[in-house]
């Protein structure tokens, strides 16, 4: 097996798609990378993203963090392409890391990958980022499964917006219960969150769920179970990369939380977003209770500011109302 952590490792084989049987640990199947879908000895496929609702039709995103570049790999017809855009590659200003005070540069290209729940045409959406990077981005799989059409961009790929300043990300997960994103914020030994139906991707509008420079440092896995629990797996890597491995201290920890729990009072709440599907039942039913307007008659000069007042307390009822109801 290859060592990544070496300057000039080797690929002893290509890299494949293994799918095993949780049953008795048996493999279905195998799938080797045709050779023009990675760079020999620079490749690395450090996540993948399963999009499986439909067995006949599954679809797994791999991301390669070193030659940046996400391979598209279809289990109907056990083929793959890859796929190229200018959003997997770095931020050249984003290299610096600072992970409990040992600095250090990398180059990591497209890393954290969330899938949407499916929409009524079959397709989800993508949210990804790179890691060395504090911005997000989102695209639909319906362009990526398209084989032919993938490799012509038109425009598909969105920028979301940025995390802020010491905002790198490296893994993700996306709860399709509460259409919640998770993603580690690893300079700040934390875990934050972005509720997808929010259409503002701001530093105001993500959420902190928790930090701890002991036992989240350097988060490396986020996963939600179907019990809707979220769990995180942290390793303190750069401390064993450029510090050494301490056998007598705690280098990994596996934590778990509600997700209900995690999101709590945070910006990812249901309760404090008013979605686009919100904003249409706060019409309707400002429409339901706010009658038209009468034309004021001689003599009752200032009968409008009355109304613009009561306008404004139904407005603010019906908001607390839908919010107290979603």
């Amino acid at each position: 097996m290859a060592n990544i952590l070496e300057p000039e490792y080797q690929n002893s084989v290509p890299p494949s798609i293994i799918v095993f049987d949780l049953n008795d640990d048996s493999i279905v199947r195998r799938y080797e990378l045709p050779q023009d879908q990675f760079v020999q000895n620079k490749s690395l496929f450090a996540n993948i993203a399963i999009e499986d609702n439909d067995c006949s039709r599954i679809f797994a995103y791999l991301a390669d963090i070193s030659s940046p570049g996400l391979v598209v790999y279809s289990w109907k017809d056990n083929d793959s392409w890859l796929v190229n855009h200018n959003y997997f590659n770095i931020d050249p200003l984003a290299g610096e890391f600072n992970v409990s005070g040992i600095v250090f540069h990398w180059s990591d290209g497209i890393f954290g990958m969330g899938l949407s729940e499916i929409k009524p045409d079959g397709s989800s959406d993508l949210y990804f980022h790179p890691m060395t990077s504090t911005d997000e981005f989102v695209v639909s799989t319906k362009f990526l499964k398209d084989k032919a059409l993938s490799q012509k961009s038109n425009g598909e790929f969105r920028h979301l917006g940025s995390r802020g300043p010491k905002g790198q990300s490296s893994v993700s997960f996306l709860d399709k219960k509460t259409g919640v994103l998770f993603y580690a914020l690893i300079n700040l030994n934390a875990i934050a969150c972005w509720k997808t139906t929010n259409p503002r991707y701001t530093m105001q509008s993500q959420g902190r769920v928790y930090m701890s420079n002991v036992t989240m440092v350097f988060p490396s896995d986020i996963k939600v179970d179907s019990d809707d629990n979220m769990w995180v797996l942290s390793n303190r890597l750069p401390t064993f990369m450029y510090k050494g491995f301490n056998a007598s201290e705690v280098n990994f920890r596996l934590l778990t939380a509600p997700v209900k729990d995690a999101i709590n009072g945070t910006a990812c709440d249901a309760k404090g977003i008013v979605t686009p599907e919100m904003k249409a039942k706060m019409k309707n039913h400002l429409d339901s209770i706010n009658p038209p307007k009468s034309t004021p008659k001689a003599g009752q000069s200032g009968s409008e500011g009355i109304n613009s007042r009561l306008n404004a307390v139904l407005i603010l009822l019906a908001v607390l109302n839908l919010l107290m109801m979603h």
